[in-house]
Formats: C-alpha cells, sequence, structure tokens
C-alpha cells in the first residue's frame, strides 16, 4: 500500500515535538505504532526533577538561614531524587527498558487500532472517542472506546497548535473509507446515486459517516454505524420512530432554518434603533424565561416582542400569540401560526437561541451575505437527505424509499446552485448563520469541505455536477 499523503502529513506535524519519538511508520505493512513511553518518561522525568530542584533550593535556603540539621533533611532526598531520574534516563536511552510497553497499532490496511488482545475497527470510533487530558506540563491524546482505553500522544503545553492539528488530521486518517493504493468498498452506487450522496456529504462526513454508500459500512462497522445513527435522530432531532422521522424531513423540505434566515436578514436591513429595540426586547423575554418568571407581565412583553419582530405584519402575528400558549386546536394551522409556534418553541426551549439569533443580526450586517439569504436552501436539504441516510441505517427506510424520496432534492438542488464549490460555500454559510457565529466546529467544517473537494474518491470528483440526474438504478 502507498503512504497516503495525509500520513506524511500527520508525521510532520509532530517533527519537533515531544510526540515526534513515540511514532514508526511501517510502509510495506502500512501500519503506524505509535510508543506512548515517551511522554510518561518525560512526565515523570519533570515530576521527579521539579520535586529534586524544589528541595535542593529549600535546602539552600535553610542552610543560608543557618540551619544545618534541618538543611540535611531538604537536600539529601534532593540530591537522591536527580540521581534517580538521571540514571534512569541513561537506562531508558542505552537499555532495553522501554520495549517493556507494548506499541499501539494503527493498521490502515485491515482499518483498525490493535492493542496486545484488543482489536477496535475503525468503523467503531467516533470524534468524540478521541479525548484530551491537559495536565501542568502536557496535553495527552488518549482513545477512549468501551474496549480501549490508550493514549495515543503526548505534547508539551507550549505545542497546543501541533496537539490540535495532530488530532485533527489522525481522525482524518481514521474515518476516511480507505487509504489510496487499497480496493474501493462500497462501489456499488450509480451515478446519480452517488451524486444525491454528495449533495449530503458534509453533515454526513462530519459525523463520521462514509459517503460512498447509502447505509452502514461494511463488517464490523455496521453496528457501530446503527448506533450513531439511532443516536444521532434522538438527539439533537428528537426522531424517535419513523413517524418523527418523516415529519422532521418534512420541516427540512418545506420551510428549515432558512425560514428564520429570512427572517433575521430582514430584521438586519431595519435601522439600527429598530434593531436595538427587538436586540432589547429578545434579552428580556429570555431572562425572564430563563428565571420562570412567566406571570401576566411576561406575556405582555413577548406579545411585543413578536409584534416589533416581524414588523408590517406584526399585528396579525401578536394576536395568535395568547392561543399558541394556551396550546389551543388550530392555533398553529395557518402559515402565520405554524412559523410563530416554530419561534416560540425554539425561544422557549433552547437556552442559547437569544444569544445565536442576536449572533446572526451581526453576520446578516453584511449586505453581500445579506443578499444571499436566499440561497441556503442547501443547509436545509443537505441534512434531509442525511437523515433519511439515517433513517435507512436503523431498518426503518427501504433502500427504494430512500433513493425515491431524496432524487426530487437532488434535482432542486442542482438547478440553485451552479457547480459542487457553489453548492459548498451556500452550505458554509448557512452553518455560520444557524450557529450564531459558527464556534470552533465552523472552522472544522471549512476543513472538511476542502477535503470533499480536494480527495480524488470524494463524491464531488467522481461525478459532474452537471450530470444527468435521471434515475439510473433498478
Amino acid at each position: 500500500m502507498v503512504m497516503d499523503g495525509r500520513l506524511d502529513a500527520l508525521e510532520r506535524v509532530v517533527e519537533g515535538t515531544l510526540a515526534e519519538g513515540s511514532f514508526e511508520y511501517d510502509g510495506d505493512e502500512a501500519v503506524l505504532r505509535i510508543e506512548g513511553s515517551p511522554v510518561r518518561t518525560a512526565g515523570w522525568g519533570v515530576g521527579f526533577g521539579a520535586a529534586g530542584v524544589a528541595l535542593l533550593l529549600a535546602g539552600a535556603v535553610l542552610s543560608l538561614a543557618g540551619l544545618p540539621d534541618e538543611a540535611r533533611w531538604a537536600l539529601a532526598p534532593g540530591a537522591a531524587l536527580l540521581g534517580a531520574v538521571a540514571c534512569f534516563l541513561l537506562l531508558w536511552r542505552f537499555s532495553p527498558l522501554s520495549r517493556l510497553w507494548t506499541d499501539l497499532e494503527l493498521r490502515f490496511g485491515e482499518r483498525a487500532i490493535v492493542h496486545r488482545r484488543t482489536r477496535l475497527p475503525f468503523g467503531d470510533l467516533r470524534p468524540e472517542h478521541l479525548v484530551w487530558k491537559n495536565g501542568p506540563f502536557f496535553r495527552r491524546l488518549y482513545v477512549r472506546h468501551p474496549s480501549l482505553r490508550k493514549q495515543l500522544a503526548g505534547f508539551f503545553g507550549s505545542e497546543e497548535r501541533q496537539a490540535e492539528e495532530f488530532r485533527r488530521r489522525l481522525w482524518e486518517l481514521i474515518s476516511v473509507p480507505d487509504l489510496p493504493g487499497a480496493p474501493l468498498r462500497g462501489g456499488d452506487l450509480t451515478p446519480v446515486q452517488r451524486w444525491i450522496v454528495g449533495a449530503g456529504a458534509p453533515y454526513g462526513a462530519i459525523n463520521g459517516f462514509r459517503v460512498d454508500r447509502l447505509g452502514t459500512g461494511p463488517g464490523a462497522a455496521a453496528a457501530a454505524d446503527r448506533r450513531a445513527a439511532q443516536e444521532l435522530l434522538q438527539d439533537p432531532w428528537g426522531a424517535y420512530d419513523l413517524e418523527q422521522l418523516l415529519a422532521t424531513v418534512n420541516w427540512l423540505v418545506q420551510d428549515g432554518h432558512r425560514a428564520d434566515f429570512t427572517q433575521d436578514a430582514d430584521l438586519a436591513a431595519r435601522p439600527q434603533d429598530a434593531q436595538a429595540e427587538y436586540a432589547a426586547l429578545l434579552r428580556e423575554v429570555d431572562a425572564l424565561i430563563t428565571a420562570d418568571r412567566l406571570e401576566p407581565p411576561f406575556v405582555e412583553r413577548l406579545i411585543e416582542l413578536v409584534r416589533v419582530r416581524y414588523g408590517n405584519e406584526g399585528g396579525a402575528y401578536a394576536r395568535l400569540v395568547p392561543p399558541l400558549l394556551r396550546d389551543e386546536p388550530g392555533a398553529d394551522a395557518s402559515e402565520e401560526g405554524a412559523e410563530l409556534a416554530q419561534f416560540l418553541h425554539q425561544l422557549f426551549n433552547d437556552r442559547n437561541h437569544a444569544v445565536e439569533e442576536l449572533h446572526r443580526l451581526k453576520v446578516l450586517a453584511d449586505p453581500a451575505l445579506r443578499a444571499n439569504v436566499g440561497r441556503f436552501l442547501i443547509w436545509d436539504y443537505g441534512r434531509a437527505l442525511m437523515l433519511y441516510r439515517w433513517g435507512h441505517m436503523v431498518g426503518w427506510l427501504t433502500e427504494e424509499y430512500c433513493w425515491e424520496r431524496m432524487l426530487p432534492l437532488a434535482l432542486d438542488i442542482q438547478r440553485r446552485y451552479s457547480s459542487w464549490r457553489d453548492m459548498a460555500t451556500c452550505y458554509l454559510q448557512g452553518r455560520l448563520l444557524w450557529s450564531g457565529g459558527g464556534g470552533k466546529a465552523q472552522d472544522e467544517y471549512e476543513r472538511l469541505v476542502d477535503d470533499l473537494a480536494t480527495e480524488p474518491r470524494s463524491p464531488w470528483n467522481l461525478v459532474p455536477w452537471d450530470l444527468d440526474l435521471t434515475r439510473d438504478w433498478t
């Protein structure tokens, strides 16, 4: 197997760091061996060395203070600790002592992590299984999985940038379907099916799912994919059965978050005093909800918030607030009622909604972004495509049902954008607005989109954007 360029990049990241001495790549076997003893050695060495120096300094101070007997109680242990550290380091460097620790192996050909008798398939891993543990001097990256808990790498505290880059690139190697030179599995998709999966690729890939198939990964990865799909359907989507799943997909297709984006764009285009009034009311109502102060004055402030939010149509929306709060049948039957019900649900149930909405108004202060707000359909459609895939993975939807429902979404996406890159740009902008400012995860999305655009076996590079999306499967 040919060494993948990303593995070269992973090795370059650790050059000159504490972690550099922990890695050995076997090109013939396509195995990366990780030996975690250097950071442990450095940790114990620094710890005992620091203790020894502290004791010697204490002894020196006591000696200068005219307390020679007390000084000996500090000087002798300090000298002993430093001597022990020196002897241990010499033994470590010039004896087989370091071989007592068993190496951890990342076997890329076999797509698994192996340590002693434990074998953990890459398909069972998710990003949250790579966990940092920060100490006073070192940052240690661990794999924390029910079947394997082992240190992967250690960095000095001053090497934070290299540490984060290492984790990102390591996850890229673990999460890709295969390395170049290995046979491509899951290649039974037709060109149109591959295009459909490609349209939802960013949301699938960011959650660790393969982008070369509709269903689960092969072998042991299948169970892990099913578990992950079930968990993601339940949280954050709240879909515990087929009916809830289809209702969620229907909402994404018909309205989704782009309806909020359009409303926020309208708010961001208003004069500054109108925006300030809305922001003040939103903060006030959010604070009252947080404090659980929902007595009648609260309802009055909420009605005023709704009136300001919807501008010229604010009166019609404001009249719907009391019946929606009383949960009267049919209160959300109209288009306005359904939209307002969604806003109230977010306001009451998402404690971050107010802050994120205020961030969105700041982001939408950019006229260019505000003018593009009508093109963020891909943010909703891309996730709807992945929800269909998850529904198939957990056994709620048949393969044929998914393809039949996903094809019209793909056709609509193709009509609205000019290229994979154009679609990806709007997807990232939609994610930026949805998150209320992007956060650290926005950088991960941007890197992932770059990978999808450059990876030779990405669906974006396997099928052209202007492919004729006519059903080509039996």
